[in-house]
């Protein structure tokens, strides 16, 4: 078990937490300075699972966020299943999460309570030996642009996701969308609509992750000749 934090006290906690469980949990040293998530990542000893601090902006200058190394390692051809824990659960400051969330199986509140950690951990190594559960498997299915706020600090698009929820928005990373759609994201009006994967069965809007986002015009013009 491998744990990255920046702040130390909250990372030992993490090694007794374990420990307790006879897990064996080791540390992670603090990146080289400019170092990527991959070139991180390739620095790390053989282990089993990755427990990701958030932000790692506490004490440390780095270039990429937990979130990112999380994501990064799930996606290695040779999987290191890895979660994320975050003060930040539910707050605006896990927006920075959203852009990573597809290949982040786990995003655990800091202080939960153990079943939840747990679960969330074996949650990972499950989905790297591709057995993915309910709630991250995902759908094709429409969604509508509300609005879109490029300017802020982690840019999203607040949209509905017809296969998850007709009432309750969730967002939209704009570098994902940008990213599939090839469309510059602020010329995107409101009203417009999109199709994407998305995982339908998530309980909550921020476990939401959308992949393979294509634009839907005739769709707009379908649901407005209703």
């Amino acid at each position: 078990m491998g744990i990255v934090d920046d702040v130390t006290a909250e990372a030992e906690a993490l090694v007794r937490f374990f420990e307790d469980f006879d897990l064996q949990a080791l540390i992670m040293p603090r990146p080289a300075p400019r170092a990527t998530a991959e070139e991180y990542l390739a620095t790390f000893p053989p282990m089993d699972v990755l427990v990701c601090d958030h932000l790692l902006r506490n004490s440390w200058t780095v270039a990429f966020t937990g979130a990112e190394l999380a994501a990064r390692a799930n996606s290695r051809p040779q999987k290191l299943p890895a979660i994320v824990m975050s003060t930040h659960v539910g707050t605006h400051e896990a927006s920075s999460i959203h852009q990573w969330r597809a290949d982040i199986p786990a995003v655990v509140p800091k202080g939960a309570e153990s079943e939840q950690v747990l679960e969330a951990v074996q949650y990972a190594i499950e989905e790297a030996a591709g057995k993915v559960s309910r709630e991250r498997r995902r759908f094709r299915t429409p969604v509508e642009v509300l609005a879109v706020y490029p300017e802020d600090e982690s840019p999203y698009a607040e949209v509905l996701v017809s296969g998850w929820s007709l009432t309750q928005s969730a967002r939209l990373p704009l570098l994902r969308l940008e990213q599939d759609t090839g469309t510059a994201a602020e010329t995107l009006p409101p009203g417009t609509w999109l199709r994407a994967e998305v995982n339908c069965y998530a309980r909550r809007a921020e476990d939401l992750c959308f992949t393979n986002i294509t634009l839907a015009p005739q769709l707009s013009e379908e649901i407005q000749a209703l």
